[in-house]
């Protein structure tokens, strides 16, 4: 998640069917710059605007090539959690699993959730604890090497069932560890969590899950260095440097701009460097210029290693609950999910309001926010049972294509929903996409998540860094992150007196970086003496403040706050006044600083007062 600040001096001129809106907007000073910094420049479409149908389908399959591209490492990973790594059937079927269950999410999320046009995709909040913790000898993989389907060890299974339990077991554990989201959610209680958590707890945090993953993005670059590093290259010179540049069109049409700026070397930067480096790995492995013996360095990165999962694979599979066994519950990958749902639900409010000041709408209400949390929930409860394994949340690769197109059209966003779900049917495609090589994977996933980890430390522009005491915190929290889970690892003797329940649960949080990083931040944030204004806390909660409130009698809120209605029954909801105390309904009223403290009221904290509310607009 990101908190750019954007220009909004040349705000965009209303289209003549527009206009009757744009004028009741600027009577009501919500088109003045100095009120309205949700607007983006010179964007094409809001976030309730319709697009033609050609260019909506192509703008879509767009968020569905961002967000394949982004997550071309995602299926591997969670194949080696389930002890399945290496096995390319297994990662074809969770590459298809995976895009029909953000397919699912990304349509309710933009029907019944926050509303905004926000694609769904997989969280690895949840991944990274479980990869924390198959480092654990309780918790590691057998070695099935040379085995087959043989049964190995103390387990009795094969390696087909053993990675099946594997999975039921993550499943269950994932569902339960999703209810916790969903009640955060439909209680209200983001505007409590919020009361404790400031930029110095969301940096260390998200700043986790790119750290947390290093070793695996290196071990499969390392398998060939020159094809990763060739990668590596493209996709920061494509991204970066070079800069978007203008040609001329032929067609002269009334309705077709002259000269249009070429970014799509920009927004695929990820997918061009993966199918360049691609050929060359083909060329190169026609030519035998890579190696044939399976022991020589370089093997890896030949083209012609899982070929046969092409043949093998149907050209279509749907997903469906149970098609992998009955989800089974284990205490301690539900303790170290709990931290991911946590560390979740802070990155999605982020992307909630980031995504509303791109797209060109109002900053989202406290039963918007609500509602996108409690529905993301649902989202990971739909995703694990249709076989993913993981759960979703909301995709900043995705926003940040909003960005660079001028598109924020909820209509384009749900119909990539349609496509995720239909390539994740198409069972052809998935099986394709993983014949990628390793170093090529490897190579995106170390770019991806340094970008990821940068994005976590932005956050603290709004923190004192001269502070010795904001320091010590992040410090502090980065060091037990990255310190804590390998002492755990080296030491688990320690803790053999402690009974079977016990030490797993105590294993799952110790191990857990991402939750050691953040209980820590959260801690020393909290009880370590500091003024507001150090800790980042003023500029922090002014995005929440600006959110407004979604009470349904004040007639200026109803009218700016409707892209946030549901699509049907508003004249209903608005009628039972009983709604106004739901947290995620629309016509929520939202709490009272009446209610909080006299330090809660100096930091900023949320406040849909309509006194306060009207001031700001």
């Amino acid at each position: 998640m990101s908190m750019n600040t954007y220009d909004i001096e040349g705000l965009l001129k209303p289209s003549k069917s527009q206009q009757d809106n744009t004028d009741d907007d600027e009577k009501r000073g919500l088109n003045d710059p100095r009120t309205s910094p949700q607007i983006l420049t010179g964007l094409q479409y809001k976030v309730d605007d319709c697009p033609p149908w050609h260019t909506t389908i192509l703008l879509g399959f767009q968020h569905y090539l961002m967000l394949l591209g982004s997550n071309l490492a995602t299926p591997a990973i969670f194949a080696t959690i389930m002890c399945a790594a290496g096995n390319k059937q297994v990662t074809s079927t969770l590459m298809g699993n995976m895009l029909f269950a953000c397919g699912i999410g990304t349509v309710l999320q933009t029907i019944f959730g926050s509303r905004l046009p926000i694609v769904q995709c997989p969280a690895f909040a949840y991944v990274v604890p479980m990869l924390a913790m198959i480092e654990i000898e309780e918790f590691s993989c057998p070695d099935f090497s040379g085995v087959g389907n043989a049964t190995v060890g103390d387990t009795g299974l094969s390696e087909d069932e053993y990675w099946k339990t594997r999975l039921n077991m993550l499943a269950g554990s994932g569902m339960v560890a999703a209810v916790v989201e969903i009640v955060i959610g439909a209680s209200g209680l983001i505007n409590i969590l919020l009361r404790f958590i400031g930029p110095l707890t969301v940096a260390p945090t998200i700043m986790m899950i790119g750290l947390g993953v290093t070793k695996l993005g290196f071990e499969l670059a390392g398998k060939h260095w020159g094809i990763a590093l060739g990668t590596i290259i493209m996709i920061v010179v494509l991204s970066e440097c070079i800069p978007k540049f203008t040609i001329k069109v032929p067609c002269r049409c009334s309705n077709f701009p002259a000269k249009t700026d070429v970014v799509f070397h920009k927004m695929f930067s990820v997918i061009i460097s993966v199918c360049i480096m691609w050929l060359l790995c083909y060329i190169l492995t026609i030519t035998n210029v890579f190696p044939e013996d399976k022991t020589a360095y370089g093997y890896d990165a030949r083209t012609d290693l899982r070929t046969e999962y092409m043949h093998d694979a149907p050209w279509f599979s749907f997903p469906y609950p149970g098609k992998f066994g009955i989800p089974a519950f284990n205490t301690a990958m539900f303790v170290g999910m709990i931290a991911g749902v946590l560390t979740s639900i802070i990155e999605s409010i982020g992307d909630y309001y980031t995504c509303a000041r791109i797209a060109g709408a109002v900053p989202p209400p406290p039963s918007a926010v609500n509602r996108g949390i409690l529905l993301e929930g649902i989202d990971c409860i739909l995703a694990i049972l249709v076989g993913s394994g993981f759960g979703v949340t909301s995709c900043s690769q995705n926003i940040g294509v909003i960005s660079l197109t001028k598109v924020g059209s909820r209509r384009v966003v749900l119909v990539a929903g349609f496509l995720l779900m239909f390539f994740g049917c198409f069972s052809k495609m998935s099986a394709f996409v993983v014949t990628v090589p390793d170093p090529i994977i490897g190579a995106a996933f170390i770019v991806l998540f340094a970008v990821l980890t940068a994005v976590g430390g932005s956050n603290l522009q709004y923190v004192d860094l001269n502070s010795p005491r904001n320091m010590i915190v992040m410090g502090m929290a980065l060091f037990v992150g990255l310190a804590l889970p390998p002492w755990l690892t080296d030491n688990q003797d320690l803790f053999l007196q402690l009974d079977s329940g016990a030490r797993q649960v105590v294993t799952a949080l110790l191990g857990n970086n991402i939750f050691m990083a953040c209980f820590t931040a959260i801690l020393l944030d909290n009880l370590m003496p500091g003024t507001v204004a150090e800790r980042g806390l003023v500029a922090w909660r002014q995005v929440f403040e600006d959110g407004g409130s979604g009470d349904g009698d004040d007639n200026n809120n109803r009218m700016t706050l409707k892209t946030y209605d549901f699509p049907f029954g508003m004249s209903y909801i608005r009628k039972w006044k009983w709604t106004y105390y739901i947290p995620f309904s629309p016509t929520f009223r939202g709490l009272r600083t009446r209610c909080l403290g006299k330090k809660d009221r100096e930091m900023h904290v949320f406040t849909d007062t309509k006194q306060n509310h009207n001031a700001t607009v």
